[in-house]
């Protein structure tokens, strides 16, 4: 059961690393890097956010499956924690993509728009489950580090 509980901690923190990889390195440096224009760097946006997003439900489903198999490591705050992660995961899922995916489309045809909330909601929705992962990441350490030294 201990090498599960490593498991827990290693899933998110490999979650945190490609939020972090992703959300808060590659997403504005591509649209800095020099010769790439806002369509190349919209529609590699577009690949790299669906991957991520479809990397992040599976890391979501395997820490869930973990949490509530193996008691090592579910405590209340994790229990808390992922659920938040989960309600600001399916948030950006089906509350913004489809909106910043419409948004893309359009800047992607040419056409100028107006900004908007989504892109904002979506930073302070990344800053948040990156904090959130960080912290459910250090308490699962934790747990398995009091299993191994109770052994």
């Amino acid at each position: 059961m201990r090498r599960f509980a490593l498991y827990a901690f290693v899933i998110t923190l490999l979650w945190l690393g490609f939020v972090c990889a992703i959300s808060f390195v590659e997403a504005p440096l591509k649209f800095k890097a020099p010769g790439v224009e806002l369509k190349q760097a919209l529609s590699i946006g577009r690949l790299v956010f669906n991957a991520l997003n479809r990397i992040e439900w599976i890391c979501l489903i395997f820490s869930w499956l973990l949490i509530l198999r193996l008691k090592i490591v579910r405590t209340r705050g994790s229990v808390i924690l992922l659920s938040v992660i989960s309600v600001i995961l399916a948030f950006q899922t089906w509350g913004l993509f489809p909106a910043l995916e419409a948004r893309v489309v359009q800047v992607m045809a040419g056409n100028l728009l107006e900004a908007t909330w989504h892109h904002q909601a979506y930073i302070y929705a990344e800053v948040a489950k990156a904090l959130c992962l960080g912290v459910l990441a250090a308490a699962q350490i934790q747990a398995f580090a009091r299993a191994v030294l109770s052994e």
